[in-house]
Formats: C-alpha cells, structure tokens, sequence
C-alpha cells in the first residue's frame, strides 16, 4: 500500500493535516470545556446567591409578622396575664394567617408557654442557644425530625417576658418556589448517622437514588462543586445551620452547560472531516503531479536497464527534467558499455578469438540442426616454452598461433581460445583426412618470435558430429577426449573413439562415489605379508586398498587411486587408510607386538607439511607405538618437490616410523637425491624379481640393487616373487624381505591373522608355495 511514492506523499499530507487539526481541535475543545465549565460555576455561584437571598427574603417577611404579633398589645396582656387559651388561640389563629407551620411562646428562660406543635426539651435548649442576644433571630433548626426556617422576636412590655417564634418547613414545596426563582434543581439534607440521611429535593425520584450515595461526597465541603459521571447533574453544597446537619444542594443539569460545548464539538468534527477531504484531495493533486512523471521515468529506467529500446518522457525546466536528461545520457551509456562487455565477454582479450563462454553459447544450435567437425589444438609443453622464453613471448605464440587458425582455408565456422594453450575450430563439413593433414602442416613451420624460429609441437583432437547427436557439454567432452589421446602420443592428430566416454563416465562415477564409498564399508584392507628370509619370520606386512563398488563391481586399485590423485581426493583415501590401518594395529598389539604394517603414501600426501602430526595424532589415539608403523613412497612422488618431501621424511624418521622408497627402478632413479633420503629400506620392484630365475639382467639388477642399498645403509624388500626358484636368487643376492605370491596373496585381516599364526607354527625351513 505504502510502496509508491504517490500513496507516501498522500499519506504525509494526511498525516500532517490530521495532526494539526487534531491538536488545533483538543486544544479548542480543552478551552471550551474550561470556559463551560467556568460558566457552570458562575451559573451556580448566581443560583447559590439568588437562593441565599431568597431564604433571606422569605425570613425578613417572616420576622415582621412575627414582629407584628409581639406588638400586639392584646398579645402582650395575655401573655402578662397569663391568658393561656388568649395566647394559644392567637398563635394559632397568626401562624395560619402566615402559612407558619410552627408558632411557639417560651418564657426567657427558656420555658415553653405555648405551641401549636408538642416540642420536647432538646428542641427548646437549642432555640434558646440561637437567642442568646435581645433580638430577632433567624436559623433553620432540625425540630422533632423536621427542618424548620424559625424567626424568633422578643416581645417587651416593656422589659421582655417572652419570646414568639413562627416556623415554616424546609421541604418540597420551599425547594419548588425556589426552583421558580433560581431555574435549579433544589435539594434539601438532612444528616443523621444514626436514623440515616434524609433527602428532600425537586429532583426525579430515579435521579434522587442516583443522589442518595453521594451525600457524603457533595457535604464534604461546603460552597465546592460536585462533578459525578454517574449523576447528570453539577452539585453545589450550601450548610443550612450552624451544625451542618441541614444542607441545600443546588443542582445545574449537565446538558445545560455541555450544549454549546458539544455543538462546538460536532462543528469541529465537521470541519475536521472538510478539511480532511480537502486535504485528501490536494494530496492526491500534489502526489499525481510528482508521481506521473516520476512513474514515466522509472519505466524508463525500467526498460534501460533491461536493455530494451526505450523513448524518453518530455523535458520539462525543473528537477525532474535534469533526472530526465541524466537518465538519457546513461542509457547512452550503457548502450556503449554493453557492447563493449558483450565484446569482452565473448572474445579472448589477447587473441581476439571467441572465448569459452562464447564457444558454450553458440554451439548448442549448430550441433542441434548441423553436421560437421569439431577441432580442439593443444600445444605441447606449452609450460615449458612459457618458462624459457617468458611470458610476454609465450602470449605472442599464442597470437600468432590464432593467426593461423584465423586466416586457413577452407575458413571455420568459428575459432576460439578455451584456455591457456587449448584452441577449439568448428567447421560446417566433415573434413577429409587430407584436410586435417593440411591444416596441421600449416602450423608446423616456425614461429618467430624476436627473430628466434619456434617450432611447436601441436596435438589436434577430432570430433565429427551429426545434427541431434549430442549436448555441447558432451561434444566438448569427447574433443578433448581425443585432444588427450594425442597430447599422450606426443603431437599429431588424434580421432574420438567411440567407448572414450563410458570410460570417461567411469572416472566420473568413482570421483562422485569415492568419499561416500569410504563410509559405507565398500572400500576395505588387505594385507600383504612380508618374509625375512634370514630368520624365515613373519614381522611386517604391506597393507593395500580394494574396492567392491555396488554397480561398477571390483575396481583395481591402479584405477581408482589414478582417478583420486587426478581429481584431488586421494588425501581422503589417505588419511582412511592410516585410520583403518593403525586402528588394526592397536587391535594386533596383544596378539602380534612385534608386527610393523605399511602404507603408501602419494606425492601430494608427501607435500602436506601436517601429515606427520595427523600421524601422530592417531598413534596417540590408538595407543600404537610409532615403530609399529611404516611408509612406503615412490620414487617420483619424491622428486615433485625435494626440499618439502625430505623435509617431511625427516619429521617422520624423527618419530621412529620406519620409510621405504617402492617400486625403486622404475621410476625417475637419482642416486643423487637417493643419498639424501631419510628412509630405511628399498623396495624392488615386482618387474625386476617376477623373473630373475629366467631372466638374467634382472638378475644382475637385483644384485646391484641390493649391494647399493646395503651400501648405503637401507634395508633391501624384492617385491612380487612367485616361485621358489626366484626366492633362491633372492637369497643369494642379499635380499633382507621378501613379499609375493610365492609366501601369501594379499589377505583379509581375519585371515592374515590366521596366516601368521600358520606361517609362525610351521616347520622349519620348509617353504612351501601356498594354495
């Protein structure tokens, strides 16, 4: 609702308003309320007076027939002459005359003489309290459970002999005369805790129940204003008598003084809800005249920065014409910069060739509707040329090698670089085997390069396909495929072969399979064991990987560890192999202590400067003592990287693990680097001892192997023998172990340990070539 800059002007204004006229309002309702409520008080301070003077009024009209009566002079002598029938019939005939509803005589001593109404002593003692001086005197008194306003005068003849007093009733018909004069509600109390309040008023019987439980309330304090939310009316106390036990409330109804308030309110709310409208509308003009052509615009910018073609809105003088004029000369822009990218994205920046994200781009439409052939050209060595010549020469090689391909006839659909020294041409015909030839005589001759002639060594991949054949990812596959059957041939060209990429696929089975088949028990351990033949003993043993894999069944080792050490996983193989191993070990300590197992190690596992800790955080583990453990390594892994391979072989001689070179022979041989090697022992290779027997060159290689290496302080293991006939040439030769078929084949770990026990109970010196 609130995403679009038209609804967040609109809602800004609004807001804005609102709250303006919400606190222009409160504040205006607030003063008109004060001003009420001061009118209210007013209206009742005038009412207060008005009844206050109307009592008094109705007192003073009382104290002259009162007054009248004590000069009569007829009075006077009953009351000298103690006429009591005289004095109680003129009382009598007087209070009616005045409406008096009360007429008393008393002596001044406080003694009633006469009374139309019975009066007890109480009633007397409190009268006579108010006459304390010679004077006529006005109260309202609570007598015999009734509220009076009495005037008592003194009546002289001339020294006083009496008191008169004439009362009216403070009740319903005083609270009504009142009301006419003061146009409020009257109300009458009398306090009593003991009988319970009485109350006398011109209110509706409903509204006095209301009244009734704020008695005590409203009298708490006399002349204050009662304000109740349960009782419509505005109450002002007024205390009748000296004891505030008669009371006079004045009541002033609510909707007489909230009528001009709450009309002011409904004009307000009116003027609010205008106003609002009003604003609502302006608004949305305001908003529309901002939004409609910033909306023009973010289409605008919209479409620019999807690329497609778009006009711009009309220029107008202000802000939002300078946004306009900016937005333009970005598209123009960025116009120039896509097909700059597009450019760079699709060519190779030093040969201008078609890059590899190019080449993936196109080729799926051709191989779907065409037929032709595929080239991918690789340059032997090309590593080598960098490091001799340079790199700024290498890249012109590179150049002038795309110039070629650039300029020969018959003219590629495409030609483009994949990589450092890996070009890849697409023709739109099956190339005859002359034209292959052609083309790759056309890159044989020199290069020149700073007036030196550089021949290269070019290997060419082939891939002729037919339309629907197959995927861009697999026509690149199989190219490359072929390009590496002639890189492995030393240059030349090379076709793809039909079959390459179930092979291909095998690899990438056992890469995606190889970490999970590790967990799942598919890969396990056997173990080869390793004879001395001076003491015909069994002590040590080589330790070698299988793998029964689900659906490609047994894979050869030679297979599957090539595979790992291409794609980078054979550290995982590594590091299961030493857990498994030395994990078995720790098993065999009881059984067999003296027995020592080895493991293979590859050339990456030799450049990794934490083996020797990850060794020796797993002897520590298992509780297997170093010397129980030993490493075999091959010659060509050491050569990788001298320094850091000896370096490692040191650390691990240093923790008393037993080293041995493997396949010594056949790899890339250095007496110069096999003098500084920290190892103990040798290991021949099973290509120089399967035949010794028939075969004397290997003869002679095995006891100059032999020689050297004792020589050079190394133990001497011959691998692979199968016959007792071989073992006699062994003997002669020097060998100190001996490991092949002709003792055991590579055993499961229940059965090895069943072997060695066999191999240690036998007879000795019989050997006898096992089953």
């Amino acid at each position: 609702m609130f995403n679009s800059l038209r609804s967040k002007w609109i809602s800004l204004l609004v807001v804005l308003l609102s709250l303006l006229m919400l606190l222009t309002g409160y504040a205006t309702l607030k003063s008109m309320r004060a001003n009420s409520l001061q009118q209210a008080e007013q209206s009742l301070n005038v009412a207060s007076k008005v009844f206050q003077q109307a009592l008094d009024t109705r007192a003073a009209q009382l104290t002259n027939s009162v007054s009248l009566l004590a000069a009569d002079f007829g009075f006077r002598q009953a009351i000298a002459t103690a006429e009591q029938a005289t004095v109680e019939s003129v009382l009598q005939n007087h209070g009616s005359r005045i409406n008096a509803q009360l007429a008393l005589l008393f002596t001044p001593k406080g003694e009633l003489l006469a009374s139309n109404a019975p009066m007890d002593a109480v009633d007397l003692g409190r009268l006579m309290s108010a006459t304390g001086s010679n004077s006529a005197v006005t109260d309202t008194l609570l007598i015999d459970g009734q509220a009076y306003q009495l005037v008592v005068v003194p009546v002289r003849a001339p020294a006083l002999i009496a008191w008169v007093g004439m009362g009216f009733l403070v009740d319903v018909p005083l609270a009504e005369q009142i009301k006419g004069i003061t146009g409020l509600d009257i109300s009458f109390i009398q306090l009593n805790s003991q009988s319970g309040n009485q109350l006398t008023s011109t209110l509706p019987a409903q509204t006095q129940q209301l009244l009734l439980p704020q008695l005590n309330n409203v009298t708490s304090l006399a002349g204050t204003t009662h304000f109740a939310s349960d009782f419509s009316f505005i109450t002002r106390s007024k205390p009748l008598d000296n004891e505030q036990q008669l009371w006079a409330l004045l009541h002033l109804p609510d909707d007489r003084w909230l009528a001009s308030y709450q009309q002011l309110r409904r004009q307000l709310v009116e003027i609010f809800a205008f106003g609002l409208l009003l604003a609502l509308v302006a608004a949305f003009m305001f908003a529309r005249s901002i939004s409609k052509p910033l909306s023009q615009l973010s289409k605008f910018a919209t479409d620019i920065g999807q690329g497609n073609a778009a006009v711009p809105p009309a220029i107008s003088q202000d802000e939002i014409g300078v946004l306009t004029s900016t937005l333009v000369n970005m598209q123009h822009s960025i116009a120039a910069r896509e097909q700059q990218l597009r450019q760079q994205a699709e060519h190779d920046a030093l040969t201008g060739l078609l890059n590899r994200h190019a080449v993936e781009q196109r080729l799926p439409g051709i191989l779907e509707t065409q037929h032709g052939t595929l080239l991918q050209l690789n340059i032997i060595q090309f590593k080598h040329i960098n490091d001799t010549l340079g790199l700024t020469n290498g890249d012109t090689l590179l150049q002038l090698l795309a110039q070629r391909l650039g300029h020969h006839q018959p003219a590629a659909v495409f030609c483009a670089r994949l990589n450092g020294d890996e070009f890849l041409m697409l023709f739109n015909e099956t190339l005859t085997e002359q034209q292959l030839v052609d083309l790759y005589r056309s890159l044989q001759p020199a290069y020149n390069i700073q007036n030196s002639l550089i021949n290269l060594k070019i290997a060419i991949g082939i891939y002729p396909f037919e339309p629907g054949q197959g995927s861009a990812s697999a026509a690149l596959r199989r190219v490359d495929l072929a390009q590496e059957n002639a890189s492995q041939a030393g240059g030349g060209i090379a076709f793809y072969q039909h079959g390459q990429d179930e092979t291909h696929q095998r690899e990438l089975t056992m890469i995606r399979d190889l970490p999970g088949a590790l967990n799942s028990g598919q890969l396990y351990v056997v173990y080869q064991p390793k004879v001395e033949l001076a003491t015909e003993q069994c002590h040590s043993a080589e330790a070698l990987i299988r793998w029964q894999h689900p659906q490609l069944g047994f894979i050869s080792p030679v297979e599957f560890i090539a595979t790992a050490e291409h794609s980078g996983n054979i550290s995982l193989i590594t590091q299961w192999m030493l857990k498994t191993v030395i994990k078995q070990l720790a098993a065999w300590q009881k059984d067999y202590p003296t027995l020592r197992v080895a493991v293979n190690l590859s050339a990456a596992d030799l450049l990794d400067q934490s083996l020797p800790e990850q060794i020796g955080s797993l002897l520590q583990q298992y509780q297997v003592p170093a010397s129980a453990l030993a490493l075999e390594v091959t010659e060509s892994a050491v050569m990788q990287d001298t320094n850091k391979v000896i370096a490692n072989l040191n650390t691990l001689k240093a923790m008393a693990i037993n080293l041995a070179i493997d396949d010594f022979g056949t790899g890339q041989s250095s007496l110069a680097y096999l003098k500084q090697l920290p190892v103990n022992e040798i290991k021949i290779d099973r290509a120089f001892v399967k035949d010794i027997e028939t075969n004397n060159n290997d003869a002679l290689i095995v006891g100059a192997t032999v020689k050297l290496a004792h020589g050079l302080g190394f133990k001497v293991t011959a691998e692979g023998l199968e016959n007792l006939a071989g073992l006699s040439y062994l003997k002669e030769s020097g060998c100190d172990t001996v490991q092949g078929y002709f003792f055991s084949k590579p055993l499961a770990t229940a059965d090895f340990s069943l072997w060695l026990t066999n191999f240690a109970a036998r007879e000795k010196p019989t050997m006898e070539v096992s089953e």
